[in-house]
């Protein structure tokens, strides 16, 4: 009944690719990197699985890291996102938990009766799928994301999990396989029981170190919002200066406009009223929309982009008291308009615009659309991907947006204009 044995490890070795899968940021889409990993990692599965047909379970285990892991090392490090510790971190923690399932159901079946490898073919059958359960419901998501934010630590904890996997490598397989050394097999189970302990703490450590990213970019977010609100009051306050001067000077204008109306001067009265329209015309201040959180957000970035000779065309109709949450909304829109001011601002100025209309019924919808240059890449989520290091936080913010308040976005990139999307359900 060896088939069992041999559906079990062909079974393992594609779901320690799967485990992977599911924490490693890849730097191609979803179908892209399923593709690639197919050509490759098929082939080099079927030679470990020949190995071990034809050697047998200790020399491959003995021989896995120079068969296996290697070689997948070298590929997955080429397709991952991030060359540093982010991948070495988490190419060890996959094999590491898969290698400790492995073991640990290769030492049940030893010891319990028959010969059949039925135990261990049921213990992985069952133990492969409930890891990624769990591994997809809880971990995969958040661990992404704190790849995303956190560039500082993973050397540390991929040095642990480096230790750990090769700690189990030799504690399993030197100099003989662990079942035929069983006065070391307390040791092992001490090791097997140590390995989630420590992973969990490098977790825990991990978010914390997310809320504490999280709570410090809010922080920028709120004095980035005071600073914009600041500028507005100092607008509305220069503005309503110069309207009490006006004022003052209405009554001399009157007094003039009827001498020269008293002389036949029609035209230089029409002249002087034009040039009284013009300074009463400085007092004005453009409102972009009732809500203060959002008039300011819109102000301070056409004021931004008009400073850069960026022609703006909005249509916003966003009442003063909204249901939703105005100051995370106002993340969204000043994300959106300052990755559009990024892309306009290296067009020639003759083709520097951008686009903007919200509406709200019959519910709230936000559309920006500016011309780009070169080619715009999307994840397999959809959504933009930049190139540059510390760029693309803003597509991220925005998602975080969508998940947390159930809005919806979507972006799009044809004929050479960019347009992001947002629909928020009331």
């Amino acid at each position: 009944m060896t088939i069992l044995r041999d559906l079990s490890v062909i079974w393992s070795l594609l779901h320690t690719l799967i485990i992977f899968l599911l924490f490693c940021k890849s730097r191609y889409s979803r179908k892209k990197t399923w593709i690639l990993t197919l050509i490759f990692m098929i082939p080099l599965m079927l030679y470990n699985v020949l190995f071990f047909l034809r050697f047998g379970p200790n020399r491959t285990g003995q021989l896995i890291l120079f068969n296996c892991t290697i070689p997948s090392l070298i590929f997955f490090y080429f397709l991952s996102k991030y060359r540093d510790g982010r991948f070495f971190f988490t190419f060890c923690l996959a094999d590491t938990i898969s290698i400790e399932v492995i073991d640990l159901t290769n030492i049940i079946d030893f010891y319990l009766p028959g010969d059949f490898y039925l135990t261990m073919f049921l213990l992985r059958l069952i133990a492969f799928p409930l890891l990624e359960w769990i591994a997809l419901k809880w971990l995969s998501k958040p661990f992404k994301e704190m790849q995303e934010s956190i560039k500082e630590g993973w050397t540390a904890f991929a040095a642990i999990s480096m230790v750990f996997y090769l700690l189990f490598i030799l504690t399993a397989n030197y100099p003989t396989i662990i079942t035929g050394r069983p006065q070391y097999l307390p040791a092992f189970f001490l090791l097997s029981a140590l390995m989630p302990m420590i992973y969990w703490c490098i977790f825990f450590t991990l978010f914390r170190q997310q809320k504490i990213y999280q709570m410090r970019e809010r922080e920028n977010l709120l004095r980035l919002q005071s600073s914009m609100m600041e500028s507005r009051i100092e607008e509305i306050t220069r503005s309503q200066e110069q309207l009490a001067i006006e004022r003052h000077d209405l009554r001399h204008r009157f007094q003039i406009l009827s001498t020269m109306l008293t002389h036949d001067d029609i035209q230089g009265a029409q002249q002087y009223i034009a040039s009284s329209d013009r300074a009463l015309s400085g007092t004005q201040i453009k409102r972009w929309c009732l809500n203060p959180v959002l008039d300011a957000v819109f102000s301070s970035y056409f004021l931004t982009a008009q400073e850069q000779d960026i022609r703006i065309e909005a249509e916003i109709d966003i009442p003063k008291n909204i249901r939703f949450d105005a100051v995370a909304l106002s993340t969204v829109f000043g994300n959106a308009l300052e990755n559009a001011i990024q892309a306009v601002v290296k067009l020639p100025k003759e083709q520097r615009v951008i686009h903007c209309r919200c509406i709200r019924h019959p519910q709230l919808m936000f559309r920006i659309s500016n011309p780009y240059e070169g080619v715009i890449r999307f994840d397999s989520d959809h959504f933009p991907v930049s190139e540059k290091e510390g760029h693309g936080i803003g597509s991220r913010s925005i998602a975080a947006y969508c998940e947390k308040h159930g809005a919806f976005c979507d972006y799009k990139a044809e004929d050479g204009w960019f347009t992001m999307q947002l629909v928020q359900p009331e």
